[in-house]
């Protein structure tokens, strides 16, 4: 009888769950967009190709850099075991890049990832007290008090992870300190691709320049605002804005996983909906664009060379938004493929976990196939 309850109640579980994006959903604006490249696309016997990894919300730590590079190794068919990055300080600004030079049947990667979740994390600690179960940047003093109130078990873990860890960091980079996070990041991709990293420089006899090496980006949630507000700044500042714009003029893909650009737009709106153009000290509400704009008025590259996004978003992901048909994507003049994936199963149609909804793009086996191989798949990719 027991075995019979336990039987039934599987079933019951396997019917009532379902994945409804296990196929990916593309859509794209321009619309006419079927498709778009991978990683392996881009890979090259004579040059080396250059990848950079900046993570988003949530606490992060070195394990973050090693999985995601080994996923994206392993992606690519390479071997994830040869995977032993080396870490370099950025100065002292609090950041660390990880970064492994790696041969691959294609071509050769250099691959940096940002890791700049240690600047917010003593911030994030002021909400310790709120924790039912404290997270691993909690004090000693407040890991010691438990807290006083009885929470609903899912509530429970929303308030811990999704609110307390992750969503405090885009709140901490909207607020005060986001001019200091922001020059700390220009500090660490300078440091991460170079000032002069891949800008083709003319040969003597006067022959035609290489073409400079492609940078691809692969960010998470948070990680896209802060990572372009950085390369924007940089775009800005005498001395290096030159050096930044061939640098943005490099990239061709960038890939969003979670991405948050349309609801972190609204911070940089007047309350009548307006988007002036940003004043000195001002963030523009689409630092892509703006990019976009600046390198066309220096003359950098052809007009049609603009890197394309590709966004991956759960709908059930409570902190992520679709952008090709939103008002932030009408705007844009580069082009934007979304592509609607399911993270996790939904149960009974009424909920998918939101902490795994949000948390489970870099383990997503679809996520990975696509940012290596491209939709459709690179013949041959990952092999």
């Amino acid at each position: 009888m027991k075995r019979t309850l336990v039987l039934s109640a599987t079933l019951a579980c396997l019917v009532a769950c379902s994945t409804p994006y296990r196929t990916p959903v593309l859509d794209a604006n321009p619309a006419t967009l079927p498709a778009f490249s991978g990683v392996a696309s881009l890979l090259r016997p004579e040059r080396a190709l250059d990848i950079l990894l900046v993570h988003g919300m949530c606490t992060q730590d070195e394990s973050w850099a090693r999985t995601s590079v080994a996923q994206l190794v392993a992606g690519l068919g390479g071997d994830a075991a040869q995977v032993a990055l080396s870490a370099s300080p950025v100065g002292d600004t609090g950041i660390v890049l990880y970064k492994q030079s790696l041969p691959l049947a294609g071509g050769s990667v250099n691959i940096n990832a940002i890791l700049w979740s240690p600047l917010t994390r003593p911030l994030k600690a002021e909400l310790c007290y709120d924790q039912s179960n404290k997270s691993g940047g909690c004090p000693a003093d407040q890991a010691a008090i438990n807290y006083p109130y009885e929470r609903a078990a899912l509530n429970r873990s929303l308030k811990d992870k999704l609110l307390d860890d992750c969503l405090a960091d885009a709140v901490i980079y909207q607020g005060k300190a986001r001019e200091a996070i922001n020059q700390r990041m220009q500090a660490a991709i300078l440091q991460a691709v170079g000032a002069t990293s891949g800008v083709a420089r003319a040969p003597e006899g006067g022959q035609t320049p290489p073409e400079p090496v492609p940078l691809v980006l692969i960010t998470d949630s948070l990680g896209s605002k802060v990572t372009f507000d950085a390369i924007f700044r940089l775009a800005e500042t005498p001395g290096v804005s030159t050096a930044a714009l061939q640098v943005f003029n490099r990239i061709p893909l960038i890939f969003m996983r979670a991405n948050q650009l349309p609801l972190l737009r609204l911070a940089e709106m007047d309350l009548d909906g307006g988007m002036a153009p940003p004043g000195p000290g001002d963030f523009p509400a689409d630092p892509i664009q703006a990019l976009v704009e600046r390198s066309r008025m220096q003359g950098f590259g052809k007009p049609t060379d603009v890197p394309t996004v590709v966004a991956f978003t759960d709908p059930n992901d409570l902190l992520s938004y679709t952008l090709a048909r939103s008002p932030f994507g009408a705007r844009a003049t580069y082009p934007i493929i979304d592509v609607v994936v399911s993270n996790a199963p939904t149960y009974l149609g009424l909920l998918e976990l939101p902490t795994t909804a949000h948390t489970n793009y870099p383990r997503n086996t679809t996520v990975q196939r696509m940012i290596a191989c491209g939709e459709p798949a690179l013949e041959g990719c990952g092999n």
